[in-house]
């Protein structure tokens, strides 16, 4: 059930998501479906020069509807959505695996 519900209900551009771009390292994309938080919770780097935006990303866990927690390469794949609504989209790394379970996971991108 927790699975059928990720892709029918939250992975749903009728619901909660949006159409959004997985790039794989390997250049591989697919569209897929995904809620995107934009709080934009910022990270001051190490050096202190620059602010980072930071997103969550939701998506189902399925290699064909969404990402397979197996797939997911940390630091090398990507995901193309719009930072504002409306914007024209932009490649952002997927640098942590936040949360997951058989229906969803939970990713940061900055």
């Amino acid at each position: 059930m927790i699975e059928a519900d990720a892709v029918n209900v939250f992975a749903n551009q009728n619901d909660f998501a949006e159409p959004v771009v997985y790039i794989k390292r390997t250049g591989k994309a697919r569209a897929i479906n995904a809620i995107v938080v934009r709080d934009m919770l910022s990270i001051l780097p190490e050096d202190g020069d620059t602010i980072t935006p930071v997103f969550e990303i939701h998506v189902a866990n399925d290699n064909i509807k969404g990402i397979a927690s197996d797939e997911l390469d940390l630091g090398g794949d990507c995901i193309a959505f719009a930072v504002r609504v409306g914007e024209k989209p932009t490649r952002r790394t997927v640098m942590k695996l936040l949360a997951h379970d058989e229906g969803m996971l939970q990713l940061e991108c900055r």
